[in-house]
């Protein structure tokens, strides 16, 4: 976080691009109170969140081949699949703590209605989608160990899974075709659990509040899994071709 905090480019599309995102959607909803305005401040919430993880992800190892350390990473006695989660989850508490902020100042700054009727599911849904979004980096990451092109991936996996996850709008505007898309992805059931959890009259997805946090589980145990596989193949192939610092 400290190395974060040091380089003031991320700090525009990590922190200051989601509250403008939101400010955008609450001037938008400014006399809707309930579900509308929910979906501005949890879209925002969640650009946060998933901003922060995918580029604490994608950068995670980025940084290394900058710096010149990427060969004394690999040479300590820890595993990189360990370094790369702790990266990736520190990036994604950095992004709860934004999205946090988001949620403050939407209550203070815009007056939004939330109504959150059960704020313990809310904050269980939450941590819930936290998790998996930083289980998702850690399965991208593996990938991006074997490319030079992780910035190029990284700005192109931002938007779209922003938008296919329902953050800011319905799955149900989308194409039909992107819907098994939407529904592969933890967090499209993380912020429809939010939102059951936020407003009793929501319906969403139709599965229901437990249904969700279930799939949200589930699903991260699989990024994981899939994640911590991947680790291993992919760190054995660079090991043997000695090829990480070269570009």
């Amino acid at each position: 976080m400290l190395n974060f905090f040091s380089d003031p480019q991320w700090i525009i599309p990590n922190i200051i691009a989601p509250f403008v995102f939101t400010a955008v959607g609450l001037i938008f909803f400014r006399n809707a109170s309930g579900s509308l305005a929910l979906y501005a401040v949890l879209g925002g919430g969640m650009m946060g969140m998933w901003g922060n993880t995918l580029y604490g992800a994608g950068f995670a190892l980025a940084f290394d081949r900058w710096n010149g350390t990427l060969e004394y990473v690999l040479g300590t006695p820890s595993r990189l699949v360990w370094i790369v989660a702790g990266r990736s989850a520190s990036s994604a508490v950095l992004g709860l703590v934004n999205a946090i902020a988001i949620l403050v100042v939407a209550l203070v700054g815009f007056n939004a209605q939330l109504g959150i009727v059960d704020p313990f599911g809310f904050l269980l849904a939450l941590v819930l989608t936290l998790a998996s979004l930083s289980a998702l980096g850690v399965l991208f990451c593996s990938s991006f160990l074997l490319t030079r092109s992780a910035q190029v991936m990284t700005n192109g996996l931002e938007m779209p899974i922003y938008v296919a996850s329902g953050s800011m709008f319905p799955i149900a505007l989308l194409p039909f075709w992107s819907h098994p898309l939407s529904l592969s992805l933890a967090p499209t059931w993380g912020i429809d659990a939010m939102r059951h959890a936020a407003s009793a009259a929501y319906t969403g997805m139709g599965f229901g509040f437990w249904l969700d946090l279930g799939v949200v589980f589930a699903s991260t145990i699989v990024y994981l899994a899939v994640g911590f596989w991947l680790f291993i193949v992919v760190e054995r192939k660079a090991r043997q071709d000695a090829s990480l610092g070269e570009y």
